[in-house]
């Protein structure tokens, strides 16, 4: 496995990666991303990668119980998962809302964020909302979520390290997240290395082609030869 190459698909936005990863022909191309349901809440901070450490939460199921918290779980999964061999990858967090109201559970705020970021998150998905956008943004960690909200209801913890789904994005602990401006995709991590390769012939092709396209006086003519 080539962690460098990895690493470095961070110098692609999300959908050359996408496309990128179609093209090693593995994956059902119809799965596997985020649609419009999720969005970039911070998208001015670019593109993020990480190594993916889940965990499930309801905060919309009535009542005036308290349960433990796993975050303490959590946080040790994140430092567990990015030691892959003789590096450590950044994390992605992924968090899937479960509850009657799953879009309007809050999973993360400025202070839940911190830690993370203490563990070593670069990326924050969930199919819920989040609070505390403005100390998330000073935290620097973004984050793609359904929209935001103000209260955080009951912290019910379902579980951590299971496989979650995240606007029909299924992702398990230890694949890897590509996440801009335009969206979140998941790439095993057993075929990580070799989207690399194919990202960098999307981008020549596609420079390509722009490249003829925009010469002064290219018609359709020509684009149909």
């Amino acid at each position: 496995m080539n962690i460098e190459k990895i690493l470095k698909l961070a110098e692609f936005d999300t959908p050359t990666v996408a496309n990128g990863l179609e093209m090693l022909g593995v994956c059902d191309p119809t799965v596997g991303y985020t649609g419009p349901d999720v969005r970039a809440l911070m998208p001015e901070m670019g593109v993020r990668l990480g190594i993916a450490a889940t965990s499930r939460l309801d905060t919309t199921t009535a009542g005036t119980d308290n349960p433990p918290s796993l975050m303490k779980e959590w946080l040790r999964l994140m430092v567990k998962t990015a030691r892959v061999g003789s590096a450590v990858l950044p994390v992605f967090a992924v968090m899937e809302s479960v509850g009657p109201r799953a879009r309007y559970t809050v999973t993360i705020g400025d202070m839940m964020a911190t830690q993370m970021t203490i563990a070593g998150c670069v990326g924050f998905v969930t199919n819920g909302s989040m609070r505390d956008i403005e100390g998330v943004r000073q935290v620097g960690l973004p984050c793609w979520a359904a929209g935001l909200s103000v209260m955080h209801g009951k912290l019910r913890w379902i579980d951590v390290g299971s496989p979650v789904l995240i606007d029909g994005m299924t992702v398990r602990s230890g694949d890897i997240i590509h996440a801009d401006i335009n969206g979140v995709l998941v790439i095993p991590f057993a075929v990580a290395d070799q989207v690399y390769d194919k990202a960098v012939v999307v981008r020549e092709r596609e420079a390509a082609n722009f490249a003829r396209w925009r010469v002064p006086g290219f018609t359709v003519d020509d684009l149909i030869r």
